[in-house]
């Protein structure tokens, strides 16, 4: 099949990471869940969630007994199908600061970056084969208007000591090394770099059965109790454990107390031919992503094979928080964004797409993910809403689970993004129309912005309600898996 595509055949709705890089084999075996097992903590979802999660468990308290149930294979869904993109909270710096003042914002940037780093050793000392490289990544404003898009970023992170993080580049250096010939200039953010994320997740994988971790794949669950010992049913057995810890992404959408919390969106990615002349000429390097600054974020990286990978964010939204079809496989967005890459990238017109896939996002409506718990007994915790920034901070997010699962009170258990849900949504069919309408919206206004015109007043405004949070209200009761 491989052969076929290099060839010059069509391109594969396939994801890249899976079926194009042949360091990535399936697991040599799977263990489905097939009876009664306990537990001190029961990690559900395979994902960089839930294998930092168990990783991070292990390390602070190696005896105890961690099961991990996955739906599928461990990183076959987010983990394994998004766009490669490695980096922290630091862009958020400013939201950050104004959120939560600016001592725990300059703690969250600096415990962020420094997971980055244990990303590292902790791929160097496990031998994980998985390109990964911190070298710096380029936003590139294409228009006058996006300039605008990292406000008060620069000012704040000199004043909070952060100003090494960023460097502002001119046009003419943004497009020497963006290859986008349209770019008024560039934020270049130097503790960020890429990875291949599928074989990122088979290596943590294999390290956290080594650490003792129990890993049942093929065993999606089905429902949970909110009890202690909390039960956790999949369709072939059961999981009887003190604690959990849900690492589902966009799957706990379906969580009766999380419906309203998150959107489900795809983020949609294609893969060319062998193109490193034309990568070399674009001053593309691996180690070093790419993306734009509009909100449906375009964005890439180089791989070790020296193809581009590039993707949107964005897409058919799922009605009430649900998963579609779409969501892993869209014809009309993979036409549309390599629409896109040739109209942004000029040079890469006429290099070959082979791969064409997508993958659910869980987004929230602050665009920030938060850790929670459910239940009155206080012992199952989730982490939501990565709005397609999950690579990086799930080494994070997950060492905050671990803390929480053990019982730990330390910085991780208490900094300020435990909490509650931040924000919510309105009831259906008000949420998808209004998404639609905002999405539209923002849109109208970023392509006027592009060709240098002022956005028409209703765009503008509507615009302005993707960060609104509605009240929690009255919320529908249903079933509970």
């Amino acid at each position: 099949m491989r052969a076929m595509r290099e060839q010059g055949g069509g391109p594969a709705a396939a994801v890249y990471w899976f079926d194009g890089d042949p360091r990535w084999r399936p697991p040599e075996q799977v263990t489905p869940l097939t009876a009664q097992v306990e537990a001190d903590v029961c990690i559900v979802g395979g994902g960089f969630t839930g294998l930092w999660s168990a990783l991070h468990i292990k390390r602070l308290a190696p005896q105890a007994e961690v099961v991990l149930l996955e739906r599928e294979f461990c990183g076959a869904g987010a983990a394994g199908r998004n766009g490669g993109w490695v980096n922290g909270f630091e862009g958020d710096l400013p939201t950050l600061v104004e959120r939560f003042g600016e001592e725990a914002a300059v703690w969250l940037v600096g415990a962020s970056s420094d997971g980055l780093d244990d990303i590292g050793r902790t791929v160097a000392e496990g031998g994980i084969d998985c390109s990964y490289a911190l070298n710096g990544g380029l936003s590139v404003a294409t228009c006058e208007a996006h300039l605008g898009h990292w406000g008060d970023l620069i000012p704040v992170s000199r004043r909070l000591g952060l100003g090494d993080h960023f460097r502002m580049l001119s046009a003419e250096e943004a497009r020497a090394v963006s290859g986008c010939p349209q770019a008024t200039g560039a934020l270049e953010t130097r503790h960020v770099g890429s990875v291949q994320p599928a074989l990122l997740a088979r290596g943590l994988r294999r390290l956290a059965i080594e650490a003792g971790v129990k890993v049942y794949e093929m065993s999606p669950m089905t429902r949970f109790s909110r009890t202690r010992p909390a039960i956790v049913e999949t369709t072939g057995g059961t999981v009887v454990a003190d604690r959990v810890v849900l690492g589902m992404a966009s799957w706990l959408a379906g969580v009766p107390e999380l419906r309203r919390t998150l959107f489900i969106i795809p983020a949609n990615v294609l893969a060319t031919e062998r193109c490193s002349e034309r990568l070399d000429a674009i001053g593309w390097q691996q180690g070093r992503p790419f993306a734009d600054a509009r909100t449906t974020v375009h964005y890439g990286q180089r791989t070790y094979d020296d193809r581009m990978v590039f993707g949107r964010g964005g897409g058919r939204l799922g009605f009430a928080g649900s998963i579609i079809p779409q969501h892993f496989h869209d014809e009309r967005e993979a036409l549309e964004i390599a629409g896109d890459l040739s109209g942004m990238i000029p040079a890469m017109r006429g290099v070959g797409i082979r791969w064409r896939w997508a993958g659910p996002v869980d987004r929230a409506q602050h665009g920030m993910p938060w850790v929670g718990s459910l239940g009155k007994q206080g012992n199952i915790h989730y982490a939501a809403g990565y709005s397609g920034n999950g690579v990086g901070p799930s080494h994070f997010i997950g060492r905050t689970l671990a803390s929480l699962a053990l019982g730990i009170e330390d910085e991780y258990a208490t900094h300020p993004l435990v909490s509650e849900p931040p924000t919510w949504l309105p009831m259906e069919p008000v949420r998808y129309v209004g998404a639609l309408a905002v999405r539209r919206a923002i849109k109208r206004c970023e392509d006027a912005e592009a060709a240098g015109r002022e956005p028409d007043y209703v765009s503008r405004q509507l615009r302005k309600a993707i960060g609104v949070s509605m009240p929690k209200g009255v919320q529908v009761r249903r079933s509970r898996p």
